[in-house]
């Protein structure tokens, strides 16, 4: 879950926001004069890029993986030799991802976010938990209209951590914060990519519901699902590669430091002021972003930004893209919008 806790410079914008607006009416010598913002032709998509490694604990080489973003749009990509791959997508997240090994088996897997999205056996588990055990090859033909939430996966990951809990810590992997998506590995037997040699998923799907089996090399049986287990001691996050801990406000353009972490870019629109330029700001470094419309417009991430006399109209928010067009009321009244850009480093 975004935590602006763990970003506090974000609570800061809403009252720059409101500092700008005042600051351009008092110049132009003007109140509300109920003229809106002229409006905006949406750019086209711009394309991202999701990579990842594909591995069962063997490397998937040499295979496809097709990737199908938000509308719909499918764009494939072809694995090396050590199961890396890169798929360069139109922009629209959230994004499945499969690929077939060399025996058929279908793989799959889930990017919040362009970036990272590794293909696994446990990232194919955790999306069946979170489809409710319905036939995934369903779900990646009617993804435009029916997908999963980032919320969704992550709490079906920590079902899967928590089932194979002794399997990873066996290896030395903590299953309290290993989110297999996004965890990085190389397919070398060690580490996370020895969990992935400990075990063979076997999933039997009828017409409308699937059944997974999880048994030891030997053929023995390694885990006896439990789809209700207790997750409370696992906090998995989206957050790739780690933060450097280092959360910078600037004006003008974002330099996010650390790969993996998230630069936002705040644009503020007010009515009535014309032509008159108002600055760009960016926060960089930000280990996360909201995973959903209601995170991003909760209490817990609005009102903590917003000073007193202001009063939020409406809230949107995309995945990647949010927006507050909210109301000043005094020392007068206005209208102005903030445009939230969520950009992975």
């Amino acid at each position: 879950m975004f935590d602006l806790h763990r970003a506090r410079p974000l609570r800061t914008l809403g009252l720059l926001a409101s500092t700008v607006a005042l600051s351009l009416l008092t110049a132009c010598g003007g109140g509300d004069d109920g003229t809106a913002a002229p409006p905006t032709t949406p750019p086209a998509a711009a394309t991202v890029q999701v990579t990842g490694l594909a591995a069962t604990g063997a490397a998937i080489a040499n295979a496809t993986i097709t990737a199908t973003n938000v509308r719909g749009e499918r764009a494939t990509a072809t694995t090396n030799a050590a199961g890396n791959f890169t798929v360069n997508i139109a922009d629209g997240a959230p994004y499945l991802l499969s690929v077939a090994d060399a025996t058929g088996r279908l793989w799959y897997s889930y990017a919040q976010a362009a970036g990272v999205a590794n293909i696994n056996p446990m990232t194919t588990l955790a999306l069946l938990q979170a489809n409710a055990n319905r036939p995934l090859a369903d779900l990646a033909s009617a993804w435009s209209t029916r997908q999963l939430t980032a919320t969704q996966v992550l709490d079906a990951a920590k079902v899967v951590n928590a089932n194979l809990a002794p399997v990873l810590l066996g290896r030395g992997i903590d299953p309290s914060a290993a989110n297999p998506f996004t965890l990085n590995f190389t397919a070398n037997g060690t580490g996370f990519d020895a969990v992935l040699d400990a075990m063979r998923v076997s999933i039997s799907c009828s017409a409308t519901s699937c059944t997974q089996t999880i048994n030891s090399p030997s053929g023995t049986a390694l885990v006896s699902w439990n789809a209700n287990i207790a997750t409370s001691s696992i906090a998995l996050s989206w957050s790739a590669g780690g933060s450097s801990g280092t959360i910078n406000v600037s004006l003008g353009s974002c330099k996010a430091a650390a790969a993996g972490t998230y630069s936002l870019v705040v644009q503020t629109t007010v009515s009535g002021v014309g032509s008159v330029p108002i600055p760009e700001v960016c926060v960089d470094g930000l280990p996360g972003k909201p995973a959903t419309q209601s995170e991003f417009c909760g209490s817990g991430t609005v009102t903590q930004q917003l000073p007193p006399g202001v009063q939020v109209l409406s809230c949107t928010y995309d995945g990647s893209v949010g927006t507050i067009s909210a109301r000043i009321t005094s020392p007068i009244v206005v209208d102005y919008s903030v445009k939230y850009t969520f950009v992975l480093r």
